[in-house]
């Protein structure tokens, strides 16, 4: 590799260009790659861009702390105000890590179910920020840095947003990655012991202080204009509206689109009948919502028993008594890789038992005028996705895995057109483990369970 092959031009910061442009593999020679882009710099020391790609060599080699640096200097380029705040950044000797404080007591009943209450804004605090960006992280550094990169791009002012990482417990600490590139802006909160999604989402709402927070994974990223375009919608929006969502697109490890979504097309505006779509399945990613923080305060947070579905069965709970904005440009990337929370949901099969429990839940606070006719269809709808999902743990070898979402499935949906798709299914060839897995299950189990009384 030569300098001769580096064709990045001097172009508007683009995040979508950052993490696509360059993707070395592993037999390419990373020290080549790292010095091109270094005498390429020297001869361009403005090309913001560069040292974004820079970064990425230094990730890929896993030096942190270079690729830290190398971000701050294209972070600094382009944005103004972030160059500010490095260079008045005064370096501690010693440094208090923040420790999440528990969760609140106190619950909100919605329909037949609980959830758990999130306190309102303390009244000392009378000057909030319009935006809460949270992103909870734990044990993963390889996209963080990129999802911090993404927003602090957009970051203006104390006063317009404050950034919140919540550390579920990493090991080691991801403090020093955090406060590195965070350059103090950003804060960082590290809980005592391992509270998983559902303990740390609900952390996360309590400890934000904005009028709408918007929840960020630590391997997705915000593009270009993801605040400032929802900012201008929903300073105008009416009170009914408790939440909103942009169009996104699903990417891979690489950063390449596997998949776009537009809800409603180029119509924006307030989600028309959202509640017969949300209350079937989630068409949504979190990372392309935004919640006003009173919809918390008012309906709770998120149901500790949930896993992959806490986010749907909240939507559905909002949906219920809030309207939904929808911003149609594409302006968040979701990251599917296989390292991913919902992928150990699959593998382990409670990913389905999940999807099962959100339907029990929301059955009971549903509008009553289409609660039986969203519900049916959403039981069968879900019993196909997850018959589908079962895939997952097949491939890999997990036969209980699978066999843990047959069980699952049989709980959303028994209707005779089901249980005819199911057995249609199971009689494919390659489903032979799991069929042996299903008659030494009914093997084990007593003769009186097996066969019918009269």
């Amino acid at each position: 590799m030569n300098t001769n092959n580096i064709s990045v031009k001097s172009s508007e910061f683009n995040v979508k260009s950052l993490l696509q442009y360059f993707v070395l593999t592993d037999t390419e020679d990373l020290q080549a790659a790292v010095a091109d882009y270094q005498k390429y710099l020297n001869l361009n020391p403005n090309d913001k861009e560069v040292y974004f790609h820079l970064a990425k060599s230094y990730q890929q080699q896993n030096n942190l702390q270079a690729a830290i640096s190398a971000y701050k200097q294209g972070l600094s380029i382009i944005n103004p105000y972030y160059a500010q705040a490095v260079a008045a950044q005064i370096t501690k000797t010693t440094v208090d890590v923040p420790v999440t404080p528990p969760l609140p007591q106190g619950e909100i009943q919605v329909g037949d179910y609980k959830f758990p209450v999130i306190p309102p804004v303390s009244v000392e605090k009378a000057t909030r920020p319009f935006w809460s960006v949270v992103i909870p992280a734990y044990n993963r550094t390889d996209y963080l840095l990129e999802c911090l990169v993404s927003v602090l791009a957009q970051w203006s002012d104390v006063d317009l947003m404050e950034i919140l990482v919540i550390d579920d417990a990493s090991t080691p600490p991801l403090y020093e990655l955090v406060n590195g590139i965070g350059a103090g802006l950003v804060k960082y909160y590290r809980n005592p012991q391992n509270l998983r999604q559902q303990g740390t989402w609900n952390l996360a709402v309590t400890l934000s202080r904005g009028l709408w927070i918007h929840l960020l994974h630590d391997d997705d990223y915000v593009l270009p204009g993801f605040y400032t375009r929802l900012q201008e919608s929903l300073e105008d929006a009416p009170d009914s509206v408790g939440a909103a969502f942009t169009g996104y697109e699903n990417v891979n490890e690489k950063g390449e689109v596997v998949f776009c979504q537009k809800l409603y097309g180029e119509n924006r505006g307030i989600a028309e009948n959202f509640i017969q779509k949300i209350g079937v399945a989630n068409p949504l990613n979190p990372p392309a919502v935004v919640i006003r923080r009173a919809t918390y305060e008012r309906l709770g947070g998120y149901h500790p028993e949930l896993t992959s579905t806490l986010d749907w069965e909240f939507y559905k709970r909002v949906t219920t008594f809030f309207d939904w904005w929808y911003e149609p440009e594409i302006l968040v990337n979701y990251r599917k890789h296989f390292q991913s929370m919902r992928t150990e949901l699959s593998l382990s099969g409670a990913r389905a038992a999940s999807i099962r429990r959100s339907i029990e839940i929301s059955e009971s606070y549903l509008p009553v005028d289409i609660c039986k006719e969203v519900t049916a269809k959403a039981r069968r709808h879900n019993f196909i996705y997850c018959l589908a999902d079962a895939e997952v743990p097949l491939r890999a070898g997990h036969i209980a895995g699978a066999f843990r979402t047959i069980q699952e499935i049989l709980k959303i949906d028994r209707s005779p057109e089901s249980l005819a798709y199911l057995f249609s299914w199971l009689g494919q060839d390659r489903m032979a483990p799991l069929r042996n897995e299903i008659v030494l299950y009914l093997a084990s189990l007593p003769l009186n369970d097996c066969v019918p009384t009269t």
